[in-house]
């Protein structure tokens, strides 16, 4: 099966079905903003105790991690007791209000707050810009934070200690101390030693780390933020558009259609005589013949010459169509062709054999060959409507049906018709086209359609 055909038996066939879901794609996206308020978003901007991103990627990781920071339910929570809002449901402004994005590539996050009140927005998104580096300080920091006050208590009661033993050394007097005396201070002065080393690389270590603060704060919004509606609707009409076709192809599966004048001839094993202009039941509102039944005429005069048959019947695939007047059109053509035609052509004398001159060479005559010509004279050819289910009883012999069909049919519509065509052991000499239908299913098993 070829791609166009198989676009035009999707989109062709079930262009109403297509065009009702894409609809429905777009009502739903404008109506789901039907309702909607207007809300407001302020945004501060801020940077956390992190080196500056030397890539895109390292860019991403901060941002990430202020993200998740942000819409912590429990930090959104927080920002919302810190600012003295109340009515709002943390999960869902964690959820649907709170956004946090890099700028490019620098350590700069811009942290955003959607609220239906302005000064809500931006006294939320201040609250919770201090709160996110509050809790990156417990995390980064935290360790050097509980190492500190430990390191401080010991060298105090080092420090202790030592005093002690220089009082012992000063009351004795410094020649009268013994040697263990002070090889035991030098040894706890050796140890505060190190741990002051120590705490003085710790020092150091966190003020190498970038001081993090909120550069700009939030701004109480003074626009409402624009409507998303359109963009909904877009994506509602592509969802739908998708769906639709996803459903023709369903519908095509079950009940496939012969979409075409060539795919209708090829099934039916028979050629293609012509396409209508209109359906066949309009012929009887025109008054002069339309120039697409003459050729046709030509065509089944020629079918029917061809198959020694001088009466042809049409038979209509969808029993509604009334063929009455497209037999009677056709029939008006006059069978022989005008006497002014331009194409005259040689004709049989007699039984239909060529007459030559008697000059003829070949007759003992040197003059040119002759021929006699004439207007050709083409034999009347019978059309009339015809109904395979309950054909007459002249209708049995001597007659040539041709199908007439609309351009796009359902399988088992034409297998109906073929096998009709075989019980009823008719010649098919060919098919016609239109390209409208009135589908009238009902109406199939009508007898009273000539």
């Amino acid at each position: 099966m070829e791609v166009n055909e198989i676009a035009r038996r999707i989109f062709g066939q079930h262009v109403g079905v297509i065009l009702g879901f894409v609809l429905i794609g777009l009502l739903s996206g404008f109506l789901f903003h039907a309702g909607a308020a207007k809300t407001y978003t302020a945004s501060a901007r801020l940077v956390l105790d992190t080196p500056d991103p030397k890539s895109r990627a390292e860019a991403t990781s901060i941002a990430d991690t202020a993200q998740a920071i942000a819409t912590s339910p429990s930090q959104v929570r927080g920002a919302l007791s810190d600012a003295h809002v109340t009515g709002r449901d943390p999960l869902d402004v964690a959820k649907q209000h709170v956004s946090i994005r890099g700028l490019g590539t620098s350590a700069v996050l811009q942290l955003s707050v959607s609220d239906q009140d302005r000064r809500v927005a931006a006294a939320v998104a201040n609250a919770l810009a201090e709160r996110v580096i509050r809790t990156r300080l417990e995390v980064s920091r935290g360790e050097l934070q509980n190492v500190l006050p430990k390191l401080d208590e010991r060298i105090d009661s080092l420090s202790r200690r030592i005093a002690s033993l220089d009082g012992e050394i000063d009351s004795v007097g410094a020649a009268a101390a013994s040697r263990t005396l002070r090889v035991r201070r030098d040894a706890l002065a050796q140890q505060r030693g190190v741990l002051e080393s120590e705490r003085v690389s710790l020092l150091s270590a966190g003020a190498l780390r970038p001081q993090p603060s909120i550069i700009s704060r939030a701004a109480v919004p003074t626009h409402s933020d624009p409507s998303r509606w359109l963009a909904d609707a877009v994506i509602g009409a592509l969802l739908g558009f998708i769906l639709a076709i996803g459903v023709a192809a369903l519908i095509e599966t079950l009940r496939p259609t012969v979409v075409g004048g060539e795919s209708l001839a090829r099934e039916l094993d028979a050629p293609l005589l012509g396409t209508l202009s209109v359906a066949p039941d309009e012929y009887g509102q025109q008054d002069l013949i339309p120039l697409d039944l003459l050729p046709l005429k030509t065509r089944l005069r020629l079918a029917g010459e061809a198959a020694g048959f001088d009466e042809i019947g049409l038979l209509a695939t969808d029993r509604s169509v009334d063929l009455r007047h497209l037999a009677r059109r056709l029939e008006a053509i006059s069978a022989a062709r005008p006497a002014d035609s331009p194409d005259r052509e040689t004709v049989r004398a007699g039984h239909g054999e060529t007459r030559p001159s008697k000059n003829k060479p070949g007759f003992g005559s040197s003059e040119s060959f002759r021929e006699t010509t004439t207007d050709r004279v083409y034999p009347e050819v019978q059309i009339r409507p015809l109904n395979l289910e309950y054909p007459a009883p002249h209708d049995r012999d001597g007659v040539g049906v041709v199908v007439v069909s609309p351009t796009a049919l359902r399988r088992a519509e034409l297998v109906d018709v073929m096998q009709l065509l075989r019980l009823t052991s008719f010649p098919l000499l060919g098919l016609i086209t239109y390209g409208s239908s009135r589908f009238k299913p009902w109406l199939w098993l009508r007898s009273d359609n000539p």
